[in-house]
């Protein structure tokens, strides 16, 4: 199968077993492309943007005993709110590798202001750019988030998913695989690259040379959580309620 996997540390445990299973064809990317990839035929399965599983929920399959989910803490999503500028910004620059994220920090902002600012998808070097400068607020995903500087007199950093558990007290759900309909998979297939993956944490974390290893276990081992839980699924379906309602979809 051509099996289409996130690039960024956060994904690793679910993905890992498929990586080392010589039969599949790996297709590396952020999971706003491997949700075209799907859409047009070029993976059989992926890792992709929750949001996504909703907006093409008439063409896609998706499956939810597995999934990059967070309850108080992600680490890896980071609003930066800008200190020394008006709130809520009228425009936020967005990392484009999650549209789930994209949304979310939308809905954040108006739960909390009354206003939906409006996202403008940017390269992550330009985010890091002006944050470093102090200009704008920002929205960074994955691997860019996890190693970013900021300077506090500036900015006030916020986690997504603790902003969304601090509203609702419910967990999140932030990638999802999925398969382009008819094609149905099992679900024991995400199961067990998952148990793969973390049967070997310890290979996945000594391969991460970017940050420390006790940062990168803590992330892995008790931020992130892998196996969808009821609160997550009902985050998910709130979730999915708000972007209806404010028409994010």
């Amino acid at each position: 199968m051509k099996i289409g996997i996130v690039k960024h540390l956060n994904a690793r445990p679910l993905t890992w077993g498929f990586e080392k299973d010589s039969q599949n064809q790996i297709v590396p990317d952020n999971p706003a492309l491997l949700k075209d990839y799907l859409l047009n035929g070029e993976i059989d399965i992926g890792l992709i943007s929750s949001i996504e599983c909703i907006r093409n929920q008439d063409v896609l399959n998706s499956y939810r005993t597995t999934g990059v989910c967070a309850k108080e803490k992600v680490r890896s999503i980071l609003f930066f709110k800008n200190l020394k500028e008006e709130y809520p910004p009228k425009t936020i620059l967005t990392d484009s590798g999650s549209k789930t994220s994209m949304a979310l920090v939308r809905v954040l902002v108006q739960e909390e202001t009354g206003k939906i600012p409006d996202v403008i998808p940017t390269d992550s070097k330009i985010i890091q750019e002006k944050i470093e400068n102090g200009i704008g607020s920002h929205m960074l995903f994955g691997d860019n988030a996890l190693l970013a500087k900021w300077n506090p007199d500036f900015y006030e950093v916020r986690d997504l998913a603790q902003w969304w558990n601090q509203i609702t007290g419910l967990g999140f759900i932030f990638a999802l695989w999925a398969s382009k309909k008819p094609l149905q998979v099992e679900e024991s297939l995400f199961i067990q690259s998952l148990e793969y993956g973390i049967s070997n944490i310890e290979e996945i974390i000594s391969q991460e040379s970017r940050l420390p290893e006790t940062v990168v276990r803590e992330y892995l081992t008790k931020e992130l959580h892998y196996k969808v839980t009821d609160e997550d699924r009902k985050g998910f379906i709130l979730f999915g309620e708000k972007c209806r309602d404010l028409d994010l979809l």
